[in-house]
């Protein structure tokens, strides 16, 4: 990443990144946040030019992307208005930055980047989509959980962005069987389901995705927390404190309403599991279903392949636990 030192000082927009594979715990915690004064989440927002403007997914709330009000003030302050922008160029730009067959040669480089420097264009369309959000929120830290580590680093070279990185990592056993299982994904219609990966290309992807997010840290260790979905569900609230003291807030008000059960209202998220439909009280808790439910083919599939990586985030490399 650029280093934020030589670049010159603009009122910048606190932006709060989730980042890691999916299943991995970062809808329900960006949720959560929303809830928090001062945070406004805004789910997958990498998505937008397709998910939103193209496809016209439901957000949160059940109302359509583009007939949402809160995002037709977001985009009117950006842009003056959903006319004023071409959804298939800016998708065109976004998925020429950020091609995930660059992820390998990221991983085997150390380096984020690689190819040609982001359209300077692109990046002033970003900012200005940020810091909408911002001035009509009226909460001073975005939260976006586009996981999507090449992405962060896009973020990053954004002047007016003042980016902190939240890496959520699961066992990949757990996401692994997470990905087996049947979702209905009611923002593309009824009787959709959510796409679904098998054992190896979830274990592939969450060591991809992971290490590349790891090397977030390299570059702004003091705005970089790692957070173990495990350890979220073990105590939640202090979870919670912790990601919010990363942005540099103290939170007077939080939206638990017992040890484990929190209050969850609607957002306006138009990209993300399907949980980001779900309001009012919430019971958090540990799903390790895949412990007795997991094949032992599976088991052993994914422990050999995430084998290097399980021993840094503190996960047993022993298949049957």
């Amino acid at each position: 990443m650029t280093d934020r030192s030589t670049r010159p000082k603009d009122d910048g927009v606190k932006v709060l990144y989730i980042t890691g594979w999916g299943r991995s715990g970062s809808t329900i915690l960006d949720n959560i946040l929303g809830q928090l004064d001062g945070f406004f989440s805004v789910g997958e927002l990498r998505f937008i030019w397709e998910r939103g403007f193209i496809e016209n997914r439901l957000c949160g709330n059940g109302v359509p992307f583009r007939e949402n009000e809160v995002w037709r003030s977001i985009l009117d302050e950006a842009f003056g208005g959903l006319a004023n922008i071409d959804p298939h160029e800016m998708a065109k730009l976004h998925n020429s930055c950020i091609s995930v067959r660059r992820l390998p040669l990221v991983i085997a480089s150390g380096r984020l980047f690689l190819g040609k420097p982001a359209p300077a264009d692109y990046l002033e369309t970003l900012s200005r989509l940020y810091r909408a959000v911002r001035q009509v929120s009226g909460c001073s830290v975005v939260v976006d959980s586009s996981k999507y580590p090449l992405y962060a680093h896009l973020l990053s070279l954004v002047p007016s962005i003042e980016l902190y990185i939240l890496h959520m990592v699961r066992d990949p056993r757990g996401v692994a069987y997470s990905w087996l299982r049947r979702k209905a994904q009611p923002d593309k219609g009824e009787g959709q389901i959510l796409s679904q990966h098998n054992p190896f290309k979830s274990s592939l992807q969450w060591g991809l995705l992971n290490s590349a997010a790891s090397r977030l840290r390299w570059h702004q260790p003091d705005r970089y927390m790692l957070l173990r979905y495990e350890d979220f569900m073990q105590d939640p609230q202090a979870a919670v404190r912790r990601v919010a003291a990363l942005a540099g807030e103290e939170p007077e008000r939080m939206p638990f309403v017992g040890e484990r059960v929190v209050t969850l209202g609607m957002n306006h998220a138009f990209s993300g599991n399907p949980s980001r439909f779900r309001t009012g009280e919430v019971e958090l808790r540990l799903d390790d279903e895949w412990k007795a439910g997991m094949a032992s083919r599976h088991r052993l599939l994914v422990t050999s392949l995430t084998w290097p990586l399980l021993g840094k985030y503190g996960y047993s490399r022993v298949g049957s636990e």
